[in-house]
């Protein structure tokens, strides 16, 4: 009561001071009550938006989850995919976001509110690019999977002939088969769905991607077709080899050739020979088929090594053959002891020299440096023999030379 006194005493005494107060005030207050009405509105609105936002997220999961599109997306899928909660999500922030755009426009916050507004339509304008696309892509899938899988029951049989092509129990011609399918449905219609979008920075270099995939498909089971035909040709060369080896004896040969002490007792001749000319049959495959594909440079680099490889087998197997002679030669020679057995040495290395000599050329191992070293192993062992000879024989040699003077005297 006193302080009301007090201040009506100093309004009736200081009328000046009190209107340069209202004065002060009044602009404040006429902005804040032009003001209110719209944050009051703008605050209606984005409450009443969160609501209805909220909804729309809640009615489109209801919506997701009776079409069962997870369940039908991760059939048949060990890594689980979530498409429901994701979408559902997306479909929420994005009522959000014209809600606040909403906002914005009530409160009047033009320089802001502009360059939103022009991102959000021109992406409401790809809306519905993104569902045609989602569309033809989901249908395109379905399909696949729905024409893959009676593929894949129908070639069910197929999975009986692993056992006739000496296949991995984890190889799967049915699911082969499939899968086949599966792309070749599925890879077109993914096309169609990128056109849709008609973004092109996007959908150009996916769709010349996938367009480059279609052209060489046909190139691809040329060259798929090349593998399996020369894998199955080869199979059956290389069991009809085997077998023909072990009929001829030829698992006793490493024995004859003395070369048990480097390959072991459990070493099988035809086996070897047989998984040697199943790897040069597939090697030739492999070239083959990437010659299909139109790969010249790879082609070339293996046409190489292939012919590498031939000369490195070609030389291994002079070397087999050279050791045997070798020591058939140091057996025939050395049947008496002393000087024999000296000369069977001598043969022996001498023709492992030559061998080693012929194999590394072969082989086409630094063949200038192969042929010198061959040469000066020769001059060595010629001059090996000729200072045993002549060391050893030079009493002969002098008993024979004196008989020749001693005659020629008697005829002179």
């Amino acid at each position: 009561m006193h302080d009301r006194v007090l201040w009506t005493y100093y309004w009736k005494t200081n009328p000046q001071k009190t209107n340069t107060m209202a004065e002060f005030l009044s602009p404040f207050l006429e902005k804040l009550g032009s003001f209110m009405p719209d944050a009051f509105a703008a605050a209606i609105v984005l409450v009443i938006g969160i609501i209805l936002a909220g909804l729309l997220r809640k009615g489109a999961a209801f919506m997701f989850s009776k079409l069962k599109i997870d369940e039908r997306i991760n059939k048949e899928r060990e890594n689980k995919l979530s498409v429901e909660s994701p979408a559902s999500t997306f479909i929420y922030y994005l009522a959000l976001l014209y809600v606040l755009l909403l906002v914005l426009n009530i409160l009047g916050v033009e320089s802001v509110l502009q360059p939103l507004q022009d991102m959000f339509h021109e992406f409401v304008g790809y809306i519905p690019n993104i569902i045609a696309a989602g569309v033809i892509g989901f249908a395109g899938y379905i399909l696949a999977r729905i024409v893959s899988v009676v593929v894949g029951t129908a070639a069910k049989g197929l999975d009986a002939l692993n056992k006739k092509l000496n296949l991995s129990s984890s190889v799967s011609l049915s699911k082969l088969a499939q899968q086949l399918v599966f792309l070749f449905i599925f890879v077109p219609i993914l096309i169609v769905a990128l056109d849709a979008l008609e973004m092109a920075a996007i959908s150009d270099p996916a769709t010349g991607m996938l367009d480059d995939l279609m052209a060489a498909i046909p190139d691809i089971i040329g060259a798929a077709i090349i593998l399996a035909v020369f894998f199955v040709v080869g199979k059956f060369v290389v069991s009809m080899v085997v077998e023909l080896l072990k009929n001829l004896g030829a698992d006793s040969l490493p024995e004859k050739l003395e070369l048990k002490a480097i390959v072991g007792n459990d070493f099988s001749l035809s086996k070897v020979a047989g998984n040697v000319a199943f790897f040069f049959i597939m090697f030739g495959a492999v070239i083959s088929a990437l010659d299909k594909l139109d790969m010249p440079q790879i082609v070339t680099v293996l046409q190489g090594l292939l012919v590498l490889a031939g000369q490195i087998l070609l030389g291994l197997v002079i070397l087999a053959v050279g050791n045997f002679f070798a020591n058939l030669a140091h057996k025939l020679l050395s049947r008496s002891e002393g000087e024999s057995a000296i000369v069977a040495s001598i043969a022996r290395y001498a023709i492992l020299a030559l061998v080693l000599a012929i194999g590394l050329h072969a082989m086409g191992i630094a063949e200038d440096i192969v042929l010198l070293a061959f040469g000066l192993s020769l001059g060595a062992i010629a001059v090996a023999i000729a200072l045993s000879f002549g060391l050893g024989g030079r009493e002969a040699a002098g008993k024979h030379m004196e008989y020749l003077l001693s005659k020629f005297r008697k005829d002179g």
